[in-house]
């Protein structure tokens, strides 16, 4: 543990620590009852894996909290006067792990951020820890543009995306909401949501969209289908349709061919004829029958 004790941070008699690698900023380390942090409400992510919580849970209650998060001070007007507390603007997982932990205190800078400030933060350490699903981020950057009027090309700056990336993320968020939610759940990908926009007539997306989890269409086969082409044919729907009376199927084979030898299989969707030969001789004899 010693080597680890040096990054932990340790409280002086006021409090505070300055961090070496933060000298020259003037970043303060301040030791904060965990009750009085509260999380970003313009933070973009919604959804927080239990399970990830949990390992990070586990980690610091071993080693403790080895990287502060960064919040910001809120003055509150109650009865009994003035109360400080504080609101986060990175580091919302460390502080909900912290919590299962049941921790008292944890390390915090302070910051001072306006509220575009605060998205803009969160924004950009989600998406550059790709923790964020499209839904999230596409409302995230939709509300850089609409509460903050922000342009498209100076919101690509902000989150270090083109701003082709940008746009085609905020129109996602046009489509039926049972889409959106499906979206948010990963049952589809981004690449289907944007194929999706493609078809202008809503029934047609939400009925498409159906196919999508009941076909398993790939995203190609929804482009194929946004230009009025047919999808390609899935083999298990061919076996559903076609080879319910396998048995018949191999009957009728072995007459037309002559041999006895021989099934029809499926392997993970793909319809095999297999003739099997004794020797080479059999093989040959069969042969003879096409001669003829």
């Amino acid at each position: 543990m010693a080597g680890l004790e040096s990054l932990i941070p340790k409280r002086n008699n006021d409090g505070s620590v300055a961090r070496k690698e933060d000298a020259v900023q003037k970043d303060f380390i301040f030791w904060v009852d965990i009750n009085k942090i509260h999380p970003n409400p313009y933070q973009p992510r919604k959804e927080f894996n239990q399970e990830a919580l949990n390992s990070l849970a586990e980690s610091i209650k071993k080693y403790g909290v080895l990287q502060p998060i960064i919040v910001t001070r809120v003055e509150r007007k109650t009865e009994m006067g003035i109360t400080t507390e504080y609101q986060i603007i990175a580091g919302e997982r460390r502080f909900r792990a912290s919590k299962i932990v049941g921790l008292k205190q944890i390390p915090v800078i302070i910051k001072e951020r306006n509220s575009q400030e605060k998205l803009e933060i969160a924004l950009i350490e989600n998406i550059q820890r790709k923790n964020l699903n499209p839904i999230d981020k596409a409302e995230a950057l939709n509300q850089l543009k609409e509460e903050f009027t922000l342009s498209e090309k100076e919101i690509a700056q902000i989150a270090g995306i083109s701003r082709e990336s940008v746009a085609n993320s905020i129109r996602v968020l046009s489509l039926p909401e049972e889409i959106i939610q499906a979206l948010r759940e990963e049952k589809i990908t981004e690449g289907h949501a944007r194929a999706l926009l493609s078809i202008k007539e809503v029934d047609i997306q939400k009925k498409v969209f159906e196919d999508i989890l009941s076909n398993s269409y790939s995203v190609r086969d929804v482009e194929k289908i946004s230009r009025g082409e047919k999808p390609r044919q899935k083999g298990v729907k061919i076996i559903a349709n076609q080879f319910e009376n396998k048995d018949n199927f191999e009957k009728k084979a072995r007459a037309i061919l002559g041999y006895e030898k021989l099934k029809i299989n499926n392997k993970k969707g793909k319809i095999q004829l297999v003739v099997d030969f004794d020797s080479e001789n059999e093989f040959k004899n069969w042969t003879k029958n096409f001669n003829k």
